[in-house]
Formats: C-alpha cells, sequence, structure tokens
C-alpha cells in the first residue's frame, strides 16, 4: 500500500476557510496538511499508479490516481522531493500535492514532522500556511508569469530594501509569495499548475464514461461542472445521459452555465431534431450572444426541421437587425422556400432598415435564379 494515506482520513487537518486554530489533537499529530473541496467525495476504493515526466523538476516521477468503487477517479497525488536553492544555499521541498479530477488544485500536505521555512530556517507560520493555500488555489495569479530570475532578483532585493527587478511585471511579485520564501511559494505554484495538472485532466478524459460525466455535472462543485460540460464539446453523441442534462442545462438562469452549455454544441449535433427544439426553446431567453451562436449553429447543421423554420418565422420581426440577417443567411444556406417563409421574407423587403430590407430582395432574387 501506498504509503500516502486516504485524504479524507482523520489525519486531515486544516480546511480551507477554517479560523486557522488547530486543535491540540492534531497539534500532537505534528502532519500539516490543507485540503479545499473535493470534486465528488466518495470513498477510494484503490490507487493506480503512473510514471511522468516533470518539467519544474526535469526528471520521471509518478503519479497516483485515488479511484472510487464506481471507477470514478476521486483526487490525484504526487510526492515531491526537489531543491529549493537560493543564494547558493538549498533545502530540500519535501511537499504532497493533491488535485480535483478536474485538474483544480485540491491541497498539500507535508511530512510528520516537516515543516516550510522562510530566510534563515525560520519555519512558517499558521498564517502563513494558510496564505499559501490560497495562492495555490487560485490559477488566475500571475506568479506564472514570472521567471526564476525575476523572483530571486526581487527576493534577494526585499533583503536589502532596494529594487533589485525594474518595471512593472516584477515590482508586485511580493504580493504573491509569503513573505521570505518567495522562490519556495513560486515552486510549489509551477508544480500545481505544470505537467502534473496536465497529466491529471489527460488521466481523467481517458478514464470518461457517461456515468461519471453526468455525475459530475449534476454534483461536483461549480467550477468542476463548467469544466465536464466544457469537456463534451463536440461529444454530446457519446454520452447521451450528459447529454440531456447539458440541453436542459442550456435554459438555465445562470448565464455562464447557460452559456457553457450552448457552446458545447457543434453543427453536426443538431442533426437530432431535440437538438434542435431545445435550442428553439431558449433563443428568446437568449442574450445577443449566444442568439448569434444559435444562428451560426443552425446554419452549419446538417439540415433544419420545418418546426424549427416554423418557429424562427414566428419570432423574426421581434429579433435585431443582425440576427434576422443571420437567419436569412441560414434560410439560405439550407435552402429553405417553403410558402410560409417566402411570405415572412417578401414582408422585409419593405422593411425601413435599407440593409435588411436589401438582404431580402437579394433573397428573393436568388430564388427567382
Amino acid at each position: 500500500m501506498h504509503k500516502l494515506t486516504v485524504f479524507a482520513s482523520m489525519l486531515m487537518i486544516v480546511l480551507v476557510g477554517s479560523s486557522g486554530v488547530v486543535s491540540d489533537a492534531v497539534r500532537e499529530l505534528k502532519n500539516v496538511k490543507y485540503q479545499n473541496e473535493l470534486t465528488l467525495n466518495f470513498p477510494v476504493a484503490k490507487i493506480n499508479e503512473k510514471k511522468i515526466y516533470d518539467e519544474v523538476e526535469k526528471r520521471n516521477v509518478t503519479l497516483y490516481q485515488y479511484i472510487s468503487e464506481d471507477g470514478f477517479p476521486v483526487y490525484y497525488s504526487r510526492s515531491v522531493h526537489t531543491g529549493v536553492c537560493y543564494d547558493n544555499q538549498c533545502k530540500l521541498l519535501d511537499i504532497t500535492l493533491y488535485w480535483n479530477p478536474t485538474g483544480r488544485y485540491l491541497g498539500f500536505e507535508l511530512p510528520e514532522n516537516e515543516f516550510l521555512s522562510k530566510d534563515d530556517h525560520v519555519p512558517f507560520t499558521e498564517e502563513e500556511y494558510v496564505r499559501l493555500n490560497q495562492l495555490l488555489s487560485d490559477p488566475s495569479l500571475p506568479l506564472g508569469q514570472f521567471t526564476y530570475n525575476q523572483i530571486a532578483a526581487k527576493s534577494k532585493a526585499s533583503l536589502y530594501n532596494v529594487d533589485g527587478v525594474s518595471g512593472a511585471t516584477s515590482k508586485d511579485v511580493l504580493e504573491y509569495v509569503i513573505k521570505g520564501s518567495a522562490y519556495t511559494t513560486y515552486t510549489i505554484y509551477e508544480l500545481v499548475y505544470g505537467t502534473s495538472q496536465t497529466e491529471v485532466e489527460a488521466w481523467t478524459n481517458d478514464m470518461m464514461n457517461d456515468e461519471f460525466l453526468r455525475t459530475m455535472i449534476t454534483e461536483a462543485p461549480y467550477q468542476d461542472k463548467l469544466w465536464a460540460i466544457d469537456l463534451m464539446h463536440g461529444r454530446l453523441s457519446d454520452f447521451p445521459k450528459s447529454r440531456e442534462i447539458v440541453l436542459d442545462l442550456m435554459g438555465s438562469a445562470d448565464y455562464s452555465l447557460a452559456e457553457k452549455c450552448l457552446n458545447s454544441l457543434v453543427p453536426k449535433d443538431l442533426f437530432y431534431t431535440d437538438v434542435q427544439n431545445k435550442l428553439m426553446d431558449n433563443f428568446q431567453s437568449f442574450d445577443f450572444g449566444m442568439r448569434s451562436r444559435a444562428v451560426e449553429l443552425l446554419k452549419d447543421a446538417p439540415q433544419i426541421s420545418p418546426e424549427v423554420v416554423v418557429k424562427l418565422n414566428g419570432q423574426l420581426s421581434g429579433m435585431e437587425v443582425p440576427i434576422i440577417a443571420g437567419i436569412l443567411d441560414v434560410y439560405r444556406e439550407q435552402g429553405i422556400d417553403d410558402r410560409e417563409t417566402l411570405s415572412t421574407i417578401k414582408e422585409l423587403t419593405n422593411s425601413e432598415n435599407r440593409y435588411l430590407a436589401k438582404k431580402a430582395e437579394d433573397y428573393m432574387s436568388s430564388l427567382k435564379n
């Protein structure tokens, strides 16, 4: 059995959002561990391992995958043993990093009696561990844009109260690191958002099935739900159970969620009449950008059902000019020339908007030719 404990075990120390107070019982364990929210909080039944090459450490390392009884990845981990060198002084970074199946940072753990330290080997305070976890939890930090030389130079300069690095790119670097431990923070951040994260996402993707995806979309935290929907782009037909959920969520009042679901569709998905109908059911509630996206999908669809054409004709007069123009392009591309559509377009030739009237006239002329 791998030496790492199950992440959801009783040895867990501090949760994000805690008050920062560690109980006496936990202090006796002398085990520093922080955990964020799990994608799926299932018991672990099996541990798989895989050799990967880590670009930060420049060596082969072992990535561990923790699997539920149903075969769902619950989380991943890998141990880090690398030197953190600065000013000709090296100290070993001995830490275990954890990721959710989506690649989202989950937490970190230090071996028993191990601690992170700052300049002159001063141990981290509890507040600094909390701060480190907060920094690692934010994938949008500019920290990853800095180089080692920028980090080291700025850190050294801060010791002597001089500006060792010029320019806006480096002046605020100390806002994103633990004071006195800039390169350690930087190194861990690079490890969290480097090769291992990419490998985690790829491994999860390889194991993806309809039931796992459906569970993620219905039960996972919001950011992981969006990740799962993103994964379905162009693959709706591969996951029929998840497909139905995504089509329903396309009408969600949550704009980001609805947009993500709409963007998971590709023109080939509109081969199915029920997908076209779902699109039209939500068409009026879409904002301009989403309506534009829906029109593009219809334009490139294999075919459009007569029911959808009837719905578009009925809504046409109340739409924005660019959307109406786009629908005319859909009709032209799809060869729509039924009597009701022609009557609707003929009315547009009398529009006060000359651009729209001309587009309708051109459409009618193209049919005569």
